[in-house]
């Protein structure tokens, strides 16, 4: 007599084995795929807010410049926003050299410019990682791969800060 016995089965198949595999690549390319775009997307919210930060400086440095001074004392006497304009467009040329208007600077005789439109810590580190002329970088703006630019000041705008994609 021929006995038919089943045996028990442990384990799993190798179709089972690949099948779950594949499942937990997807999952884990998924998660990892998630956690870069909200590096990228956090780098992205530091860049607008230093975007708004350095618009903040410019529109305070317009601000300061609107009384006219004579040997560093402000006069009653108030000058143009088109006189302000031209100083911004004419002395400063690049957006490193108009970001400077913003840094405070020891060396200045009037108040406002030495202790400058933008804290020195946040001066500093602009400056420490831009290296073009006319593109402003921080740690953030390399994250998220963009820049600051501060253009020409146009008539009948105000100065902006622009945020530009590489």
């Amino acid at each position: 007599m021929i006995s038919s016995r089943k045996t028990a089965r442990s384990g799993f198949t190798f179709v089972e084995a690949v099948f779950t595999i594949a499942i937990i690549g997807i999952m884990a390319s998924l998660a990892i795929s998630a956690m870069s775009n909200g590096a990228r997307d956090a780098n992205r919210i530091v860049a607008r807010q230093q975007q708004a930060a350095i618009q903040e400086a410019v529109i305070a440095w317009v601000m300061g410049q609107t009384r006219v001074k004579v040997n560093g004392v402000e006069t009653q006497q108030v000058q143009s926003i088109s006189g302000i304009r031209t100083t911004y467009n004419t002395v400063t040329t690049t957006t490193l050299s108009r970001f400077n208007l913003l840094v405070p600077n020891s060396s200045a005789t009037d108040a406002s410019a030495r202790a400058g439109y933008l804290d020195k810590t946040t001066a500093d580190h602009f400056s420490s990682y831009t290296t073009n002329s006319d593109r402003l970088k921080s740690s953030a703006l390399d994250g998220a791969k963009q820049y600051l630019t501060m253009p020409t000041w146009q008539d009948g705008d105000f100065p902006r800060v622009e945020l530009v994609n590489e």
